[in-house]
């Protein structure tokens, strides 16, 4: 009755705040003609990506509670070293640029992790990971322990991840691969136990003293609930035991499989009803190096026989949720597999190595072994495997993207070799490139089914850029923008954001002729590992949380139309700013740079400007009279000189120490709190441009971006900016960078479409502003328009908000049933809300 009650509320309110709105904020008028079709809207619209970045499978997805539970977590890759707590790669040149990158990752120093022994101080024992005699030659480390000398119980903790979520009256399958010697007489015992140490359940491990692996499958029965509880392995008397393998999962995984998933995980992808499943990355597909990427193979068959592999991420997989697995799981939720081959390149975001060209046949075979797995006959090599893994016929294997954000001129040649070869054995399968900015120029390849360019940006770059597809040009192939979030001054996430990715999909949506497939990244976040900054869903040990960005892809997806319908706007009409008068500034961040020669022409005539008359915003500022040259460190300066009209400055600038890098600004204020800032330098490739918006301190809006201009500590470049009233360019050393035409930036969004099935007229509205959205509807080209329908409505009191662990649902669909629709009607849309009406007309 409570939970009604609240509901009722809510419903009264929403009508309520429709009914007594500002009736001083004008309306505005939208008129929509259901006899103006546009674009068709793909059913494969909307999917899904994994990656195993954040413990989004181990200790997330994958169900199984035990931690490093075949003792390889400490295996390193090829050439890879540790000191301490960082692990370092192996020195190998990027593809690219020829040098050897600087990188280092995150290392674990215990010499057995999430493992410990409790005992009493006087016992003498010994524990080692070994490779003797190993079960497996796949996976051949084992637990050495010696018993010497006990005076009472030894115990073996395992502390999962994070603890393990156990619950009362549930079943758990374990299963130990061990080994004792003959001198072992005593016996062991499997136990869970809670966080203060009492027992939650326990059984006895029977296995022989002959030296020989027992391979022993049991079930545990749980007598009380704990989430944060470890499992226990105990032994009573001296000798030497090894153990090979432990692992514990719930007996209910996600449609009961075997090695499965947790089903209250798997069901929140379920519950988003993806047409697609990208697998297995990102980054992971090509590793650190090559060294550590993602290698399916070593997925296949019993799990106790994967080796794992060091993560790109910082951490062992364990190989657990494998190529199998994600097929089994794709037919399961009815999605079309997506795989990710690797062609031969180590990331280049990091190392960026590459094979030599007599091992790209390799990774081409390699591939085409991964499409024989899913889709061949049981008569062929990889066909059977799968048969006899239990699934003779086919996996919905549907895409390929060859590559994972790779460029430049020796992927393109890759990519048409994988093409060519993939597309004569498999015309049926959707090949994808990478689209990325990176890249210089166009694309040299010869044909590509779909391209796949990514968006990780703030909010305003995407209410900025609904219209960015518009543009695109048609007919050489579709668009799968396979990575994109709101993830940049956002925090872990707010409706803020939710509600601009909610903008740009009313944007894809109405290009669906050219967009036909989304997904946003990262998947996963396990609330202990949290690798990147703002993902989607949030995982506890017994809790899994949606971000509002979550029930925004899900309300996208189940009210996808199946075509557009066009209306007179797309969006709230704003007036532009423009490029018109302001300081001219310099700067820095974590580093020293050195201006010189500036010259200043507005509106055609030069401008003498001193360096050394400038105004001091913050960090430490010189200037060298004798070179005629300002260092800046640390900090940014104003130009005590402001100017009115077109400008264009030329000048020198190099970075002398601290991060390769330099910042400029031109629109400021006096203050230099409001304006734009120009980035050169950034990220780790130190190639990265960027141009925002200030206000008030704050970035609002990468609005022009560009990758692959490297800076260089102690080089000069050549600088040069031009704007006009509407138009800010960037070059250096004579090549344009960057270009940024100021477009309108509305928080207001609108798209329509139709069902054709159900009858019904689809409005999306995105309202982004504080303040209440006055609208006046009149639908056009309707046989019969009826009264009632609904409303779904996802809404927030302030931009800032987002559900948590402890208010999971604070922001969450509602849907009330609307009966004022008409050919003409009036809404009022509430303060941050991503509303859909779905209202009954028939199409004349």
């Amino acid at each position: 009755m409570r939970k009604f009650g609240l509901f009722l509320l809510f419903i009264m309110s929403l009508l309520i705040f429709v009914s007594c709105s500002d009736v001083s904020i004008e309306r505005e008028d939208i008129i929509i003609d259901m006899q103006d079709v546009g674009a068709n809207i793909s059913s494969n619209m909307y999917g899904v990506f994994f990656e195993e970045i954040n413990h989004a499978g181990d200790g997330g997805l994958y169900a199984e509670l035990i931690q490093n539970r075949s003792f390889n977590e400490n295996d390193m890759p090829y050439g890879y070293y540790a000191k301490g707590d960082t692990l370092f790669p192996r020195p190998v040149k990027n593809h690219l640029t020829g040098k050897i990158p600087v990188r280092y990752y995150k290392w674990k120093k215990e010499n057995v992790p999430a493992w410990s022994i409790c005992s009493d101080k006087q016992d003498v024992i010994n524990m080692e990971v070994v490779t003797e005699k190993p079960k497996f030659h796949s996976s051949p480390n084992n637990l050495k322990l010696e018993l010497e000398s006990i005076s009472n119980n030894i115990q073996l903790v395992n502390d999962g991840y994070w603890g393990m979520n156990i619950e009362e009256g549930h079943e758990y399958l374990l299963r130990i691969i061990i080994r004792t010697s003959r001198n072992y007489k005593g016996s062991v015992k499997a136990r869970l136990v809670s966080q203060s140490g009492s027992s939650l359940g326990e059984c006895k491990v029977d296995c022989s003293n002959d030296e020989k692996w027992n391979d022993i499958n049991l079930n545990l029965f749980a007598c009380g609930s704990d989430n944060k509880a470890k499992f226990v392995l105990e032994f009573d008397d001296e000798g030497i035991v090894w153990i090979d393998y432990v692992s514990l999962f719930p007996k209910k995984t996600f449609m009961n499989r075997p090695n499965g998933l947790r089903d209250d995980v798997a069901s929140m992808i379920a519950g988003l009803k993806p047409a697609f499943f990208r697998w297995p990355g990102g980054c992971v597909v090509e590793g650190i190096t090559l060294d550590n990427r993602f290698e399916w193979k070593k997925t296949l068959g019993d799990p106790a026989a994967r080796p794992g592999e060091y993560s790109t991420w910082g951490y062992n997989c364990s190989y657990g949720f494998g190529y199998h697995e994600m097929l089994q799981f794709c037919e399961d939720i009815g999605a079309g597999a997506m795989y990710v081959c690797n062609v031969g390149l180590g990331c280049q975001f990091r190392m960026g190595d590459a094979c030599d060209e007599k091992m790209i046949d390799y990774y081409i075979d390699d591939c085409l072994d991964a499409i024989e797995y899913a889709l061949g006959n049981v008569d062929t090599e990889w066909g059977a495997l799968r048969a006899s893994a239990g699934h003779p016929e086919p996996f919905p294997l549907k895409y390929v993207e060859i590559g994972n954000e790779n460029w430049g001129d020796e992927y393109d040649r890759r990519f048409d070799l994988f093409y060519d070869r993939i597309k004569k054995e498999y015309p049926e399968l959707i090949l994808i490139y990478n689209e990325m900015p990176q890249r210089e120029g166009a694309a040299k390849i010869k044909k590509a089914d779909m391209i796949d360019p990514h968006y990780y940006v703030d909010p305003y770059f995407f209410f900025r850029n609904t219209t960015l597809f518009d543009e695109w040009e048609r007919g050489k192939y579709n668009i799968y923008v396979g990575e994109y979030a709101c993830n940049r001054n956002v925090g872990s996430g707010n409706m803020l954001a939710a509600l601009s990715e909610a903008a740009f999909i009313n944007g894809m949506e109405r290009n669906g002729d050219l967009v036909t497939m989304a997904s946003y990244a990262p998947l996963f976040e396990n609330r202990n590992d949290r690798s990147w900054a703002t993902n989607l869903i949030w995982i506890d040990n017994d809790t899994v949380v949606g971000r509002s960005s979550y029930y925004v892809q899900k309300m996208a997806a189940e009210n996808r139309p199946d075509y557009n319908l066009k209306s007179n706007i797309t969006m709230h009409k704003t007036e532009p700013e423009k490029f018109d008068k302001g300081f001219f500034g310099f700067g820095s961040k974590n580093s020293c740079t050195e201006y010189k020669d500036f010259k200043l022409n507005n509106m055609g005539r030069n401008v003498n400007v001193d360096l050394k008359n400038f105004i001091s915003i913050q960090g430490k500022s010189i200037y060298d009279s004798e070179n005629d040259i300002l260092k800046v460190d640390n900090g940014t300066i104003l130009l005590n000189k402001d100017y009115v009209g077109d400008i264009e400055a030329t000048f020198k600038v190099r970075s002398i120490s601290g991060d390769p890098g330099f910042q400029f600004y031109l629109n400021m204020n006096s203050d230099a709190s409001d304006g734009y800032k120009f980035n050169a330098g950034m990220w780790s490739t130190n190639d990265r441009t960027e141009m925002v918006r200030l206000i008030d301190n704050k970035e609002y809006g990468v609005l022009a971006e560009h990758s692959g201009c490297e800076i260089q500590n102690n080089v000069w470049y050549d600088i040069k900016l031009v704007t006009n009233a509407d138009t800010a360019k960037l070059f250096i050393d004579n090549k344009e960078i960057t270009r940024y035409v100021i477009k309108p930036m509305s928080l207001q969004f609108i798209h329509s479409g139709y069902d054709e099935k159900k009858e019904e007229l689809i409005i999306k509205v995105v309202n982004a502003d504080d303040n209440v959205y006055r609208t006046s509807f009149s639908i056009k080209g309707s046989k019969d328009v009826e009264r009632t329908g609904k409303i779904i409505s996802l809404a927030s009191e302030t931009a800032n908000d987002e559900n948590s662990y402890k208010e999971p649902q604070k922001i969450y669909p509602k849907e009330i049933i609307y009966n004022k629709f008409n050919e003409k009607f009036e809404f009022d849309f509430p303060p941050f809300s991503y509303s859909i009406m779905r209202i009954k007309a028939k199409r004349k």
